[in-house]
């Protein structure tokens, strides 16, 4: 970046410029009244008024009643309809939103194509998602934008169109596990009608119910069902997030056009526009954390009315302690790192804000997890076991062993590898400017460290099995800092870049070179980003279309088979009894079902015998759960049951006989029959 100089206010990016907001006057402003009428000896000379264009649009009044004759040299006070009305300008918002929708349409025909096994649904669902984010993230690096209300429009409109990407997905019913614990805890609020309830299927969630209290209160307020409460639920508290990140740039001195391009980008985030948006409790948390450090901001920007952001600061925070443990780890680590920020490089006069509320939200966070939440280290200790032993495996090996190499299609890699290494570019050039300026601002070296963070998460994939979804779920926190920087730093290149030659046709040099602007240039990184993000993000890329059922394929392995399954076990099975299953039926039996499940290698044998009968106590399974389409497909996510020991290693199917090896035990009944699903009682094995 060139070196410019610092605006006036200490709170804004050194690259950040306030842009003129463009007002549209409706009402002709009031101006003193007309001077007082000529003798009578002269005649008046009338003289047309011309009339205003825009006030045609508004009802003609009545007619005035002329003003009271007042004595010379009289001041006038002023009126209070002295002022200019103006209207907010939508620009090219409503057609672009227009044009927007239509992406939408072609991924909902894609969905209806992959749902047939269509050879037209995996390209034009690609198209549609270009069609969707490609024309708003033009227009808001465009310097046509014309404020406010134009960029406000736009990011909002293209967060409501992509979630319906995701509410499209599966409109009917909640399919991915997580959701369908949360849709457990909420129906058991609404039962009980009680808080910190256990929840066998994430027992966790049941000190954290802060979905789970919004869920259920909408759902006794509007009748709706749970599910339907739920994808309400999640939708909104997804545009609140959007809104609350585009004022948190505000906050910080940052113009229309660059809120924007922040919001734009974080869609390209991993988990943007299907985990972050489903009825999770991580949902629930993300607005809240937005507003803390909205607040932060708030208050040191204004000092003497800090009571209303300290306010909002506070019970942002409360609200994340109680609604989701790893949004509050990052919440403290957020609002520590500009404490710090803050500290090393000190505003004059010095505020405490930002360390008021760090330490408020570290003792509250603290506090929660000693006294309430003290099943959350046991929780997290197995994602962290795993991290630790692929770290192990590469120091150690050189390479981490429980790795799984990504299958996606070779184009998706090669997008979502151009992709970062050009979020990479921006990191530099942000970091190298502000060394070269010897730049003091504590929030923009925040968020080149944040940002730099964000890479360091990035390289959790290639570390152990779980790398991949720790990448993916830190993404979520640190890809916002990430994101507001590589904003700025594009906004900034916009304001920069000045006409020069470019070879043209023919070998002349002109200076009309349309692809060097920002505009295109930057709207087509930001797509290369969102289709990297799609490639690499969730759903995976077997499952980015809804098809036919998948063994061990999360959202497409939840069918009407097997959920008629899960419900019938509810009321068929024995209350407070333990059932084996696979992955899927784990996740079934534990939400719809309501028991204690686990996953045991029982079916790999073809003959029953004392290794199974030993594993079989070990394990105290009273219940047995077949899916026999084991024996026709490889599982999609490389294990058929959670610990599966040849995870990633299965080269074909599960011999049948080791399925069906179950009949011939004595002692063991089976209970239930769907052609592909059996479940069998084992207590008399």
């Amino acid at each position: 970046m060139a070196d410019r100089p610092r605006p006036p206010s200490q709170e804004s990016f050194a690259w950040w410029r306030p842009a003129r907001e463009v007002e549209t006057t409706m009402l002709p402003r009031i101006t003193d009244p007309p001077p007082e009428p000529a003798p009578a000896a002269a005649a008046p000379v009338v003289v047309p008024r011309q009339r205003d264009a825009e006030t045609e649009l508004l009802p003609r009044a009545a007619a005035a009643p002329p003003p009271e004759p007042r004595a010379p040299n009289v001041t006038r006070q002023a009126s209070r309809w002295d002022r200019t009305v103006t209207m907010p300008v939508l620009g090219l918002a409503p057609e672009l939103l227009a044009l927007s929708a239509i992406g939408v349409v072609l991924v909902a025909v894609a969905y209806f194509g992959g749902r047939l096994g269509a050879a037209y649904a995996g390209p034009l669902y690609w198209a549609g998602h270009v069609l969707v984010y490609t024309p708003i993230v033009f227009r808001l690096l465009s310097r046509k934008l014309t404020g406010f209300t134009e960029s406000f429009l736009l990011v909002m409109g293209l967060a409501v169109n992509q979630y319906l990407l995701k509410w499209l997905y599966s409109p009917d019913q909640l399919r991915f596990p997580d959701e369908l614990q949360h849709w457990l805890s909420t129906s058991i609020v609404l039962e009980t009608g009680r808080l910190f309830q256990p929840n066998t299927a994430l027992p966790v969630a049941a000190h954290f119910p802060g979905l789970e209290e919004i869920g259920a209160g909408v759902a006794s307020l509007t009748g709706l069902p749970v599910t339907a409460s739920g994808l309400l639920v999640a939708g909104i508290l997804h545009l609140v997030f959007v809104g609350a990140l585009f004022m948190l740039v505000r906050s910080a001195g940052g113009t229309p056009p660059l809120a924007g391009a922040t919001c734009a980008l974080y869609a390209t985030a991993l988990h943007y526009l299907f985990f972050d948006s489903m009825y999770l409790y991580q949902t629930a948390a993300l607005p809240f954390l937005v507003l803390a450090i909205w607040a932060t901001r708030r208050w040191r920007r204004r000092e003497p009315g800090y009571l209303p952001y300290a306010v909002v600061g506070l019970v942002s925070i409360a609200v994340v302690t109680v609604s989701h443990h790893i949004t509050a780890f990052a919440m403290v680590g957020a609002l520590g790192l500009l404490a710090l920020a803050d500290l090393v490089l000190p505003a004059r006069p010095r505020r405490w804000s930002t360390v008021s509320l760090a330490g408020t939200a570290a003792v509250v966070v603290t506090a929660w997890l000693v006294f309430v939440a003290t099943e959350v280290l046991d929780y997290l200790a197995e994602p962290v076991t795993s991290l630790l032993s692929g770290l192990t495996h590469i120091f150690s090996a050189g390479g981490s062993a429980q790795s799984l190499a990504p299958a996606n299609p070779l184009w998706e890699l090669v997008v979502e590898a151009v992709g970062l290494l050009c979020l990479f570019v921006l990191l530099v050039r942000a970091g190298a400017t502000a060394i070269r300026t010897r730049e003091r601002d504590a929030w923009q070296w925040a968020l080149i460290a944040g940002s730099a963070l964000f890479f360091g998460t990035s390289t959790l994939r290639f570390i152990g099995a779980d790398g991949p979804e720790l990448a993916g779920r830190a993404a979520t926190f640190t890809y916002i800092p990430m994101s507001m920087l590589a904003a700025a730093t594009i906004v900034e290149w916009r304001r920069s870049l000045r006409p020069r030659l470019w070879p043209g046709p023919l070998g002349r040099l002109t200076t009309d070179a349309s692809w060097a602007r920002p505009a295109p240039l930057g709207a087509a990184m930001a797509t290369l980003l969102m289709v990297g993000a799609r490639a690499g993000g969730w759903p995976p890329y077997w499952e980015q279309l809804p098809g036919r059922y998948l063994v061990a394929g999360f959202e497409r392995s939840v069918d009407a088979q097997s959920v008629a399954a899960a419900q019938w076990s509810r009321t068929g099975l024995a209350e407070d009894t333990r059932v084996a299953a696979d992955t899927n039926g784990i996740n079934l039996l534990s939400t719809y079902g309501r028991h204690d499940t686990v996953g045991a290698s029982l079916y790999e044998g073809p003959v029953w015998g004392l290794r199974d009968q030993q594993l079989l106590a070990s394990a105290a399974v009273d219940y047995l759960w077949v899916d026999l389409r084991m024996s026709q497909q490889l599982p999609a996510e490389g294990g058929y049951y959670p610990g599966d020991p040849d995870t990633g290693k299965h080269t074909a199917p599960l011999p049948r006989a080791g399925l069906t090896k179950f009949d011939g035990v004595p002692g063991v009944s089976r209970v239930y029959d769907s052609g592909d699903i059996e479940i069998y009682d084992m207590r008399g094995a």
